[in-house]
């Protein structure tokens, strides 16, 4: 007796739509995971390449997942399917050449690179428009999810620089100011709204950066920058990006750097 095939679903990613008419989910008929690949390629032929290796396999900078579960962490590309899954596609990485040779990094290479670090399969969907691009792809997102970073002033300047530090998903963000909100500020400083005029600017802006990237980590400095503890505080980033409105503490930040 013959056995029925299982038709799933495969979530098509964003930057792979365009090979798909715009569908974000397709059906498609097999037994396991390669099977399900070959069919969806067969069904859009211009995807194949972006899909498959020259051997039909599926390519190594994809990372596909059924239901919740990465299929390496099963049984790769042979995972068994059945009627009614979802299998997710997730750029993980883009570019590259299979001729390169794989060697060790030393410790600093390794601190350079990011090597180490890791993404959730939400934060490979968030990120997946830098994974695609080939001079930056996954090597590139490690470097910034490692990367430490202070914004010296929540005010015009460091309020949009901290929403594109956040959500381009640099790991660590250090907030510094010691003012409070208030009605003048809002014109300007598009981090707080009106109901945030008389709170702390760090908190509010702390409040703001979590909701609009929560796999990213806050360190809140609540103080006025002086001469005192400057060093102690920029000496534990990487980068110090100046967002202030005074000489004084302008040329106490590049001092201390």
């Amino acid at each position: 007796m013959s056995v029925p095939v299982p038709s799933v679903s495969i979530m098509i990613p964003s930057p792979l739509r365009k090979f798909t008419g715009g569908q974000a989910k397709v059906q498609v008929a097999g037994q396991d995971v390669s099977a399900a690949f070959l069919d969806l390629a067969g069904q859009f032929p211009d995807l194949a390449p972006h899909l498959l290796d020259g051997d039909g396999g599926i390519r190594e900078f994809l990372r596909v997942y059924l239901g919740d579960e990465d299929i390496q962490a099963m049984d790769g590309s042979s995972t068994a399917l059945q009627q009614g899954d979802i299998v997710s596609i997730v750029p993980a990485i883009a570019g590259g050449s299979a001729d390169r040779v794989s060697t060790l990094p030393t410790p600093a290479q390794a601190r350079e690179s990011g090597a180490g670090i890791g993404f959730s399969r939400q934060e490979l969907e968030r990120y997946s428009r830098h994974l695609i691009i080939p001079e930056f792809n996954i090597q590139g997102q490690r470097k910034l999810k490692a990367a430490k970073v202070l914004v010296v002033g929540t005010g015009g300047l460091g309020a949009p620089l901290l929403q594109y530090l956040a959500a381009a998903g640099v790991g660590t963000l250090g907030i510094l100011d010691f003012d409070r909100v208030e009605d003048h500020n809002l014109q300007r400083q598009v981090l707080f709204s009106t109901a945030d005029v008389g709170r702390s600017k760090v908190e509010a802006a702390a409040e703001r950066i979590r909701g609009l990237n929560p796999y990213i980590t806050l360190r809140l400095h609540d103080v006025q920058l002086t001469r005192h503890n400057a060093l102690e505080i920029l000496s534990q980033y990487d980068v110090i990006a100046d967002g202030t409105d005074n000489f004084p503490t302008r040329y106490l930040v590049n001092d201390a750097c």
